[in-house]
């Protein structure tokens, strides 16, 4: 039976009560008994069946947990992009430099943090940054070159001669880093100078290939009919 069907039936009731009990009671209590019936059934209805209010509708417990579920479903089964991880320094570089590329990577960040902890001048991270990177763009280059003595020569200046230079100086008093800062510069700067040496000669063996190249063209085209 529907909640109308119900309503009607309870008014009904009510009103052949109050008709029968009109012999014995006053006119205005028979009269208050559809009232009450009617109301007594409004609110049961009420709480069974909560209606929206201005606070917004109320969901039953089963189907908001039904939504939340589906929601959850459908997040979970959404496409998501593929995360792709820049490749670490030392992966792009022969095994020989692996090594290297690795202690460049920790020279780096450790000249960073002490930077960022002041115990580092600027001018200090920037020139010694600055080495790093260019280290970091050379070294890919040594593959190409194939020089033993070359490969020999720059993995002394990273290992030794940069570790010599930068661990000490950090393990020095703040008032020892400023008077002997100078030191530390020049150090850097005589490294630096090393690889543009090193530099030069990738440059030349690159323009030799480029001149022996543009040779062999030019004698196998020049002269020949299209």
């Amino acid at each position: 039976m529907t909640s109308k069907m119900w309503g009607t039936t309870i008014a009904v009731g009510s009103y052949l009560i109050a008709l029968l009990l009109s012999f014995w009671l006053p006119l205005f209590v028979c009269l208050a008994i559809p009232i009450i019936g009617l109301g007594g059934y409004n609110v049961v209805m009420a709480i069974r069946h909560p209606r929206p209010n201005l606070t917004g509708s109320v969901i039953p417990v089963e189907q908001a947990q039904a939504v939340e579920t589906q929601k959850i479903e459908k997040e979970s089964s959404a496409p998501t992009e593929p995360v792709i991880e820049k490749p670490r320094l030392s992966e792009q570089v022969s095994s020989e430099f692996a090594q290297v590329m690795e202690y460049l990577e920790v020279l780096e960040d450790m000249v960073i943090s002490e930077g960022q902890k002041d115990a580092l001048d600027n001018e200090i991270v920037e020139k010694a940054l600055a080495l790093f990177a260019r280290l970091q763009r050379v070294i890919p280059l040594l593959h190409e070159l194939n020089n033993s003595e070359v490969n020999h020569t720059v993995r002394r200046l990273i290992l030794k001669d940069l570790n010599g230079l930068i661990n000490p100086f950090l393990r020095l008093s703040g008032d020892a880093k400023r008077t002997n800062r100078r030191t530390l510069l020049n150090g850097l700067r005589d490294v630096d100078s090393k690889i543009s040496v090193i530099v030069s000669t990738v440059e030349h063996k690159d323009l030799l290939e480029l001149q022996t190249k543009a040779e062999l063209i030019h004698q196998r085209y020049s002269s020949s009919e299209l």
